[in-house]
């Protein structure tokens, strides 16, 4: 369960162990015996600084993640081991991915997203949780992994070529007080725990499939335990059947090309749900020199008759040397929580050297969203611009 603790306490002591961790994989040798002579170790970080400002006031975001692998290699080419990461963030208040969408009696949440109206709002904005703990074994006939792990969907999902590595209008790890919550990733299993097989790649073609038990884990961007805010459903899952598709191909005279498909099925615990819960995913990206160009939409049903949820979003990036121009477009109407809502977003980014990068960019929300209550009844529209400042670290 993530841990109320403050931002400066977060990213101090993480940063402590940043700073002495080793900053490339390393061979172990004679310290060990002949059985782990073929170990490897490995440890990477990302982290972020946002600046943010706009008609809903100012704000500073940051994002810490720590990952460290453990791979052994067998005689026979096999490798096995152990992923652990670790997840630090100072966040606008949002429970995963999940905040307010409106005040409605009674209160929904919808089950793509997480998000609801009505009931209390989230106040959490510090966390810390694990964000992987999973066991792996990777043959020449496909890997497995079996712990806290993205399930199959999420597995196959081609990456969008968005400007902004944090803030995205599609799901970013870094929002803005009441930015864009538009997600088209198929994540309903978020980090399981999970069981997921995934075959070689061959003639462009990779599959995965996966099982998770129920989801009892709730991570920093993905939150799907059976614990909930008052008068709320659950979000909690059972029994998710997983299946992903990807192709991946790089043509001599059309550039490199990726398409991606991925279904979900599962049983909602809460009996608010009446419907088993089904969604589907799809991806396309092309890329040819300097020029990158993406689309991803996502359709589920929640649970519930007609009350259905759809994403779509569009993003064109441009490269030039260490410079990079991105727009975004993203849409997103949910029919249980009685809200739409249409963003678009300018970036601007740079690298700087081998692992730092900074992005400057703009946005604009459109949300409107309808509203039941004792004190409120009707159509409410939440618009605002914004601008963003973003400093990011990868190694």
């Amino acid at each position: 369960m993530m841990l109320r603790i403050s931002g400066a306490i977060i990213f101090s002591a993480l940063s402590v162990v940043l700073a002495a961790a080793p900053a490339h994989s390393f061979q172990n040798n004679s310290d060990f015996s002949e059985a782990f002579a073929a170990v490897e170790f490995r440890f990477s970080a990302d982290a972020a600084l946002v600046f943010a400002a706009g008609d809903y006031g100012g704000s500073t975001l940051a994002d810490l993640d720590m990952r460290f692998e453990w791979e052994g290699i067998s005689d026979n080419g096999w490798r096995w081991g152990a992923e652990l990461g670790l997840h630090a963030q100072a966040d606008s208040a949002r429970e995963g991915f999940a905040n307010q969408a409106g005040l409605t009696v009674p209160p929904q949440r919808s089950l793509t997203t997480g998000r609801y109206n009505g009931g209390v709002p989230e106040t959490r904005q510090r966390a810390v949780a694990a964000s992987q703990a999973a066991l792996f074994l990777k043959t020449s006939w496909g890997d497995w992994r079996a712990g806290l792990t993205p399930g199959a969907a999420a597995a196959e999902t081609v990456p969008m070529p968005t400007g902004s590595a944090y803030v995205r209008l599609d799901g970013g790890p870094l929002s803005p007080s009441y930015g864009a919550a538009i997600r088209t990733l198929n994540a309903a299993s978020g980090l399981g725990p999970s069981l997921i097989y995934t075959s070689p790649r061959i003639v462009g073609l990779r599959a995965s499939v996966s099982f998770t038990p129920e989801t009892a884990y709730c991570a920093i961007d993905f939150c799907r335990s059976n614990e909930t805010l008052p008068q709320l459903a659950s979000s909690h899952l059972e029994n998710l059947f997983e299946a992903g598709l990807s192709f991946d191909h790089t043509f001599i005279e059309a550039g490199r090309v990726r398409l991606g498909v991925n279904l979900v099925r599962a049983e909602p615990r809460s009996v608010r749900f009446a419907e088993d819960y089904q969604a589907v995913g799809l991806q396309a990206r092309w890329s040819r020199e300097d020029w990158h160009a993406g689309i991803s939409a996502l359709w589920s049903d929640n649970a519930v008759s007609n009350g259905g949820y759809e994403a779509v979003m569009a993003a064109v990036r441009r490269d030039a040397g260490l410079w990079s121009v991105g727009l975004e477009w993203a849409q997103a109407s949910d029919d249980l929580l009685m809200e739409t809502q249409d963003a678009y977003q300018l970036t601007v980014s740079r690298l700087v050297g081998e692992d730092f990068s900074v992005a400057f960019g703009l946005h604009e929300v459109d949300t409107e969203f309808t509203q039941f209550g004792p004190l409120v009844t009707g159509n409410s529209a939440r618009n605002g611009t914004g601008a963003f400042l973003e400093l990011v670290f990868n190694h």
